[in-house]
């Protein structure tokens, strides 16, 4: 066995439901794979542990540290899984049908001015990072809607506001030839196999009985998914863990609710909470730093997490009126350092690199240095020496980025994302969590994020 710390072997040996509160760098992954050890080690067959994580990557990772005979899976997976075993035919919809959708639908609206005004950009062109951004806010929405069960008719007596019923009433066109367009393919996206999945066992449990669940990444996880999982442990008086940090709640755009994770004692009877309060990561001041920035949101949970490193300012705010030059001086003076950039676009990167620069598909090259660029989304779970953070500005898509939280969202989430910016607030705790020494962020001196202000607070 691995050595772990107290909090961790609590998690180990816990032999009832919990709720398991782990901030970055606490070692979950770890705690996870030991406790799967130790209850094969105890008697339980590898065939009665499900493990459920948010993303095939994650699944991967668990899988090479774990083995394949125990079943290791995402939901959407799972839900194609129950499928088989029930000998239920299907077809799934193309992935890319509501990025479709939603370009047809844009292309043919008139007054696309009205729509850029309301939603305060300059223009609404393909390829830009507004378009982008919008096209996200769509899709965010009807995750939210279709993954939360909600229902259209109380929506549109809810929604009064004049500007935000306009929105809606684009957003729910787009919906309606999304769901139309599966019903004439006789097709399925994703959520639908976990929707049915779900019925199916409601109906009749014909299906594997499992003793110990075990989820990954629980902030991420949405009502429907819950909703399966629960399905299971009530057909099979499963024992639950579900691993995660509500700080580091970022995929509301794929349906996500934290709701759920907040209020899981709600669900499941005599749940325990447990914390895996030692980051092994960063210094004791950055986790000050981030501590104080994120939990200004009274809705996170504290942690009051400890680390065993001590770093002098493990924030630095790199102010610039020229964003290539500063950049390039930058990268020069961390030359020999190992460094990850970070942006919250995809195309942020472009506005900090010239002739002097090569960059494809996430590789950046210069002075013979390779660097990976990766959105703050595809970073999550990643760690560097050194992280540099670009576009930490007041712009619409800067960091918060206001197009993609539109208060539009706030009709189709729970109350715990009522906080202004509240998962922006999460994107920005996760992106400066990366580093194991320090973050530096990059701010356009005449339009500094509204982060800032909160931060030089603190640093």
């Amino acid at each position: 066995m691995s050595k772990l710390d107290e909090y961790q072997m609590k998690v180990v040996n816990e032999t009832g439901h919990c709720l398991v509160i782990a901030g970055p760098g606490s070692g979950k992954s770890t705690t996870i794979c030991e406790k799967v050890k130790t209850l094969i080690a105890n008697g339980t067959n590898e065939s009665e542990i499900l493990l459920i994580s948010f993303t095939n990557k994650s699944v991967d990772d668990l899988k090479k540290k774990l083995g394949s005979d125990i079943f290791i899976t995402t939901f959407h997976r799972l839900a194609i899984d129950i499928l088989k075993y029930n000998k239920i035919n299907y077809q799934i919809c193309c992935d890319t049908l509501l990025d479709y959708i939603i370009e047809e639908y844009l292309m043919t609206i008139k007054n696309k001015s009205k729509l850029c005004r309301y939603l305060n950009i300059p223009e609404l062109d393909k390829g830009k990072n507004e378009y982008i951004s919008f096209k996200k806010l769509i899709k965010t929405f009807i995750n939210l809607f279709k993954t939360n069960n909600h229902d259209i008719d109380s929506l549109n007596n809810i929604v009064k506001d004049y500007q935000d019923k306009y929105l809606l009433k684009i957003i729910l066109d787009i919906f309606y030839l999304y769901e139309e367009e599966k019903n004439s393919t006789s097709s399925l996206d994703f959520d639908d196999l976990i929707i049915i999945a779900t019925k199916i066992l409601n109906i009749k449990y014909n299906y594997k009985y499992f003793k110990y669940i075990i989820i990954d990444e629980f902030q991420d996880t949405s009502l429907i998914r819950f909703n399966l999982a629960k399905t299971i442990i009530d057909n099979t008086g499963a024992i639950l863990t579900a691993v995660g940090d509500d700080a580091q709640s970022i995929y509301h755009f794929s349906g996500c609710d934290l709701f759920i994770f907040l209020n899981l004692h709600k669900y499941i009877n005599n749940l325990k909470e447990l914390k895996l309060v030692n980051t092994y990561r960063f210094s004791q001041e950055l986790i000050d730093i981030s501590a104080s920035f994120i939990n200004k949101n009274p809705f996170q949970l504290d942690k009051s997490m400890h680390g065993f490193t001590h770093i002098n300012k493990p924030l630095e705010i790199i102010y610039y009126l020229n964003a290539k030059k500063k950049f390039k001086n930058l990268l020069n003076k961390l030359s020999d350092k190992k460094i990850l950039i970070l942006g919250r676009n995809q195309k942020d990167i472009y506005e900090y690199i010239d002739k002097d620069f090569e960059y494809n598909n996430g590789i950046l090259k210069y002075n013979n240095k390779e660097y990976k660029y990766l959105t703050i989304h595809s970073a999550k779970g990643l760690e560097e020496d050194f992280v540099i953070l670009l576009n930490v500005s007041n712009s619409t898509y800067g960091l918060p980025n206001k197009i993609e939280n539109h208060n539009i969202l706030s009709y189709v989430s729970s109350k715990e994302d009522d906080y202004p910016f509240a998962e922006e607030r999460r994107v920005f705790f996760v992106a400066i969590t990366r580093c194991k020494f320090k973050t530096y962020l990059m701010v356009p001196k005449n339009n500094p994020s509204i982060f800032i202000e909160e931060i030089k607070k603190v640093i």
